[in-house]
């Protein structure tokens, strides 16, 4: 509770994520981790060697940055007290997700002196805006399991939609608004291009349910033309799609709608904190789906379903509803048959939120099912040998 308690006191935006990487460390130094370092792209590393080291390799996984406060009086609890209210860790990061990195610390610790491999502990950094540390660690690391820690109301969670960001850029032809005649009002193109938009049958079916979009944002052009006709209006798309749904088929079917619009996938420039890892990468955030018969999710499901309702709670399984590191993580494993699964302590509906907190036992069965995970993919039983 304690290590959760700082991460959650130290402020951690994303791209300034130092101080709570410099706690992490810490505190893998204080555990007897065999090493605790920073990587170049700012993310904290902690290795423990266990048993026979020359095993399988678990990494467990979870972002140190956070979204803004928000407006702070509208929270509960301060927003960086890590207060205990209510049998409640309350604060920025409590769910997404600080406190599972703290229970990994401790369950790496509590399963060590049962196993034969190596276990990496990872707090990456800029999660919420792209991806920097997890892509980075993608290049760099191997494992051969990653356990993800996101909110899931420790559930196991198998994977999540893809994320495609479209900007729509739509012609019109500019003129005085007194003589809206002599133009082409580019926001009429756009209303017509929503209601196609709103009515447009996307691909359905399979475990993450079916695509889906939304319309975030309208803009017209020249922005500060109150009294002219718009002579461009650019709209963006939040696409979330499924397997088979990919971006060159989710960029056809909106041009349909309409052919002399412009669409284009915006690119995301992303830079470390110390500058020393710099990525240029379009606004997409891949499908990641975890095989549900895979060897490694067949142990994941019986060791958990184990650890959860010998808390009383009941087993569940799912996918997320939002993205996450998933498919920059799965790039670590050594060979095309690892996976990543995520479970975590938290409810997800809660995290971006003034109200986010995590129950205090959501800790104790995170840190349990965490250590046997790791019995389970790393005990000197041998069954994933």
């Amino acid at each position: 509770m304690v290590l959760s308690q700082r991460l959650v006191r130290t402020f951690s935006p994303s791209g300034k994520e130092s101080p709570a990487a410099e706690v992490l460390l810490a505190a893998f130094r204080e555990e007897g981790f065999d090493d605790a370092y920073l990587d170049p792209a700012g993310n904290s590393v902690g290795v423990l060697r266990c048993g026979n080291a020359q095993g399988r390799t678990v990494m467990l996984n979870g972002h140190i940055d956070t979204v803004p406060l928000g407006d702070e009086a509208e929270w509960p609890q301060p927003p960086l007290s890590g207060a205990l209210a209510g049998g409640r860790l309350w604060g920025r990061g409590a769910c997404d997700m600080k406190a599972a990195l703290a229970c990994m610390v401790y369950a790496a610790k509590d399963a060590a002196p049962d196993l034969d491999g190596t276990i990496i502990i990872t707090g990456v950094v800029q999660e919420e805006v792209g991806g920097l540390g997890a892509r980075y660690l993608g290049e760099t690391m191997r494992a051969d399991v990653v356990i993800l820690g996101e909110p899931s109301k420790l559930r196991l969670m198998l994977g999540h939609r893809g994320r495609v960001e479209v900007e729509v850029s739509l012609p019109g032809r500019i003129a005085h608004a007194a003589r809206n005649d002599l133009g082409d009002n580019a926001l009429y193109r756009a209303s017509a291009f929503l209601g196609e938009l709103e009515g447009l049958t996307l691909p359905t079916g399979g475990p993450l349910g079916g695509s889906s979009l939304t319309p975030t944002s309208l803009t017209s052009y020249p922005q500060d033309g109150k009294n002219v006709v718009p002579g461009r209006a650019q709209l963006t798309v939040d696409y979330r799609n499924i397997p088979g749904d990919d971006p060159e088929v989710i960029l056809a079917r909106l041009q349909a709608l309409d052919p002399d619009a412009r669409l284009t996938i915006p690119d995301e420039e992303a830079v470390s904190e110390g500058g020393g890892v710099a990525y240029t990468f379009p606004r997409i955030v891949p499908v990641y789906l975890a095989p549900g018969e895979h060897r490694d999710v067949t142990t994941a499901r019986g060791t958990l379903k184990q650890v959860v309702e010998n808390a009383g709670l009941a087993y569940g399984e799912d996918c997320w509803w939002f993205g996450t590191d998933a498919p920059h993580l799965a790039k670590t494993m050594t060979g095309t048959s690892g996976v990543v699964i995520g479970f975590g302590p938290g409810e997800e509906e809660l995290a971006h939120t003034t109200r986010e907190s995590v129950p205090v036992e959501h800790l104790r069965v995170a840190r349990e099912g965490y250590a046997a995970l790791l019995r389970a993919y790393l005990g000197r039983q041998g069954e994933h040998a």
